[in-house]
């Protein structure tokens, strides 16, 4: 489709990553990630901005439409809204489909998915801040939503599909919400959720994070500089156990994912063609895929701002089995030596 294009992979950007020692707790598993990178960019974070009265999100117009709010900024500065973080308030709650790079003193619309079925009424005239959506919630979404660029050029999810999601977080949990709310689990389980924070706090100096559920891949999250990664970290970890909670009370864990399979991801991820998008703010939306993952990353002035991955399937609560991650140059030799096809 017009204004895409295929710009190599994302090698150059995680190609100086380290995986430093895991932290583990009730089956979610963190392993940092730390390296320098190519570059840094200068921007508020979204949460920053809005606590500073430089940022407001809205309904878009008095009846508001659920795919879409309005953001204004008069930050000086750029404001970072990450994908997949929950905006809270107005007629019902969002999450972002696609991290966006507002650009200073901008007004745009931005795309978003509902993340609380049962409400369209107004509580509030802004949104807040909020959480970090879960892993499993955000995979589903991000392999949608590279869909939709590829067929239309729009960062649309699949509303149906992120709906299921909450709902399956929320059942596994053992999670009441009045109104299918993803946040009413963070509510309920408080308690759970404050023991993964205070035995996994931010590693000094990582920029990026690879989280396991079970010993399985749930998300990997990379941003441009360690200052970024320490103010979400705590919003971060509540999304990776969201999962975490509900894997471990429906189906045990096992904490096996170390350095060693983080960095063969990391090789993976970097032998995988991304495609480019025109982003909805600074920048380029870049997509990309292979039988095991699915990625993302804002890239803008030579900068990978926040890069994105996912398994490619239905995550760690999800059905079938999941083999190993291996580069892709891996499984050419594998196939070269021994025939047939390998099966993800």
């Amino acid at each position: 489709m017009a204004g895409e294009e295929t710009v190599g992979t994302v090698e150059r950007y995680i190609k100086d990553l380290k995986a430093d020692e895991a932290l583990t707790h009730s089956g979610l598993t963190l392993v940092p990630l730390s390296g320098n990178g190519n570059a840094a960019l200068d921007y508020l974070l979204s949460f920053e901005a809005m606590d500073a009265g430089l940022l407001k999100v809205t309904e878009v117009g008095a009846h508001g439409t659920v795919p879409e709010l309005m953001v204004t900024s008069t930050a000086e500065t750029n404001v970072l809204l990450i994908d997949g973080e929950e905006l809270i308030g107005a007629k019902q709650n969002r999450i972002l489909n696609t991290t966006i790079l507002l650009a200073a003193k901008a007004k745009t619309k931005i795309p978003v998915s509902c993340v609380e079925q049962g409400r369209w009424q107004h509580v509030s005239d802004d949104f807040k801040s909020g959480v970090y959506s879960p892993a499993t919630l955000r995979g589903r979404k991000s392999r949608d939503v590279a869909e939709n660029l590829r067929a239309c050029g729009e960062a649309r999810s699949d509303q149906g599909a992120v709906w299921d999601a909450v709902d399956e977080t929320l059942e596994a949990a053992d999670a009441h919400s009045p109104t299918m709310a993803m946040h009413d689990l963070v509510d309920a389980r408080r308690t759970s959720i404050g023991e993964y924070l205070e035995k996994m706090a931010c590693p000094a100096g990582a920029r990026g994070v690879i989280a396991a559920v079970g010993g399985r891949l749930a998300a990997v999250d990379l941003f441009d500089k360690p200052e970024t990664l320490s103010k979400l970290w705590k919003r971060l970890v509540t999304g990776y156990a969201m999962d975490a909670i509900g894997w471990r009370e429906g189906q045990g864990a096992k904490d096996e994912f170390g350095t060693d399979a983080a960095m063969t991801l990391l090789k993976t991820a970097g032998e995988v063609l991304c495609q480019a998008f025109p982003s909805v703010g600074e920048g380029q939306d870049w997509r990309f895929s292979s039988e095991s993952i699915v990625g993302q990353a804002l890239v803008a002035n030579g900068c990978c701002v926040h890069l994105s991955i996912f398994p490619n399937d239905e995550g760690p609560r999800g059905g079938g089995r999941r083999e190993a991650i291996q580069p892709p140059s891996a499984r050419r030799r594998h196939k070269r030596g021994q025939g047939g096809d390998i099966v993800f």
